[in-house]
């Protein structure tokens, strides 16, 4: 039946006044509506939460509204930052820029003492020879 689609929107409050009407004539001859309607209703009811026993409840209060102790307040934050400071003081040393070497400069050293290092290399290499 049309009706019986219509428990939802007549709880929302949906309906015209005239679809209002033809579904509370319908609910007067429809037992299954009704007991939907019901159970839809008891569904909508806010429902309380058990009260907690009173010690419980002071129990968690206590807990959760204790003040921390003097060495926890202090020094829990300065090791915090210790620790912060170690790990950006680590980082830096790791991270650290090593000065890069210009190959020009690499190039213009060893065309200048390229002759000497010849030279000394052949001196070394004759007295090896010499010796052996």
């Amino acid at each position: 039946m049309k009706e019986c689609k219509n428990i939802m929107l007549y709880l929302a409050g949906e309906l015209n006044p005239q679809e209002r009407a033809a579904f509370k004539r319908h609910l007067a001859e429809c037992r299954a509506c009704r007991a939907e309607l019901t159970l839809w209703q008891a569904a909508q009811e806010p429902g309380q939460a058990p009260a907690a026993p009173a010690p419980v409840v002071e129990a968690l209060f206590a807990k959760t509204t204790r003040k921390p102790k003097f060495w926890q307040a202090f020094f829990r934050p300065a090791w915090v930052a210790c620790a912060l400071a170690a790990v950006l003081v680590a980082g830096g040393l790791m991270w650290q820029e090593r000065p890069g070497y210009d190959s020009r400069e690499v190039m213009a050293y060893m065309n200048t003492h390229l002759e000497e290092d010849y030279q000394t290399f052949a001196l070394d290499l004759a007295q090896l020879e010499a010796e052996f």
